[in-house]
């Protein structure tokens, strides 16, 4: 459940936060912590934006959704009690479903909650970043794994890897866009983002991003800017 204290709710303000210089906040949760970047509380538009530690046995309460809820585990592993995930795979549950998010050895999770943008078309699906077809993406100097795009043709996500010394032209975003870095670096006018930022581009604001010798893995999401 989205909770009601608002956290970088401007939709039409930059964010750009370091999630590693934060520090890791109690739950009320035993054996769990959590560092929150958004939150918006609203009934049509409510969303928040996290990433949660779990440590090794640590268990949420039984829960049945009333959001939209997706997480992406960046270490460890994960049961939401319908399936057991690890590194780097990318789950989507749907409102009415009954999960409960534990781990015997601990992880780190990417969890966003949404309520929908659209009464329907929501689907429950599982991607594992590590054995899923990624494809070639030549005029960004990436490649790219779709995690999905939804039926409205608001939301999308993926994950990219973009290559070393690519440079990518100056563009906005029709939709907003939101990174999380996980890997390499990406700079662009403004400044250098490195593994654990996060950053939020509002609808319209521009940038021309680009990489250096590491290149750069980031989980991107389009769409949840749209009110």
């Amino acid at each position: 459940m989205i909770e009601t204290t608002n956290v970088n709710a401007d939709a039409n303000a930059v964010v750009n936060i370091q999630t590693r210089d934060m520090p890791w906040e109690p739950t009320g949760v035993p054996g769990v912590t959590r560092k929150v970047m958004e939150r918006v509380n609203d009934p049509r538009k409510g969303r928040e934006t996290a990433l949660f530690k779990m440590e090794p046995g640590a268990s949420f309460p039984q829960e049945q959704l009333t959001e939209r809820l997706e997480f992406f585990v960046l270490d460890g592993s994960v049961s939401d009690g319908l399936g057991e995930y690890g590194r780097h795979t990318f789950v989507r549950n749907v409102p009415g479903a009954t999960i409960q998010l534990s781990s015997a050895e601990g992880c780190t999770l990417y969890v966003k909650r949404r309520v929908p943008i659209r009464p329907t078309g929501d689907q429950r699906f599982v991607i594992d970043s590590q054995t899923a077809q990624w494809m070639p993406f030549p005029h960004r100097g990436a490649t790219v794994l779709h995690l999905y795009r939804d039926p409205h043709g608001i939301e999308v996500a993926r994950i990219g890897q973009v290559h070393p010394d690519k440079k990518i032209p100056s563009h906005d975003h029709a939709m907003g866009e939101e990174t999380l870095v996980l890997d390499g670096y990406l700079s662009d006018e403004y400044t250098t983002y490195e593994p654990g930022a996060w950053f939020r581009m509002p609808i319209g604001v521009p940038h021309a991003p680009f990489t250096g010798s590491p290149g750069c893995l980031m989980l991107i999401r389009e769409g949840d800017l749209v009110w």
